[in-house]
């Protein structure tokens, strides 16, 4: 059984990607099925890299508050959904699967934070 995930106290999750970090692997699952010689990026990093990578893909934010959050949606959307695929293709993957699509979409899980995180900031802004 995996550990619950413990969201930040001071920072609130999108719902979906709430489920899907529910419904992905751990990090603990993750390194035991990819063994020990494997190196993983601490969660920190891979969030903080989602935060920089979302932070260039969006331009010419709006002032509008709503315009800024419908803005900021339609950039966050696509990352969602493709963490979203990912973490739901894991359960047909057959026994023998090689441990790199889990890390893969336990990677973009992290980034997904991330990214979310860089979007609050973004609305936030004045």
């Amino acid at each position: 059984m995996r550990p619950p995930f413990i969201r930040p106290p001071s920072h609130v999750l999108h719902p979906l990607l709430e489920k899907i970090i529910l419904l992905a692997p751990d990090r603990t699952c993750v390194l035991a099925f990819l063994g020990q010689n494997y190196f993983l990026p601490e969660d920190e990093q891979l969030q903080r890299n989602g935060y920089e990578l979302f932070q260039m893909m969006v331009a010419d934010l709006p002032t509008i508050h709503q315009e800024r959050g419908n803005h900021l949606e339609a950039h966050f959307r696509p990352l969602l959904n493709a963490a979203m695929e990912m973490v739901m293709t894991l359960p047909d993957m057959p026994e023998n699967t090689s441990g790199t699509y889990y890390a893969q979409a336990y990677i973009a899980i992290q980034n997904l934070i991330g990214a979310q995180k860089a979007a609050m900031s973004m609305y936030c802004r004045a």
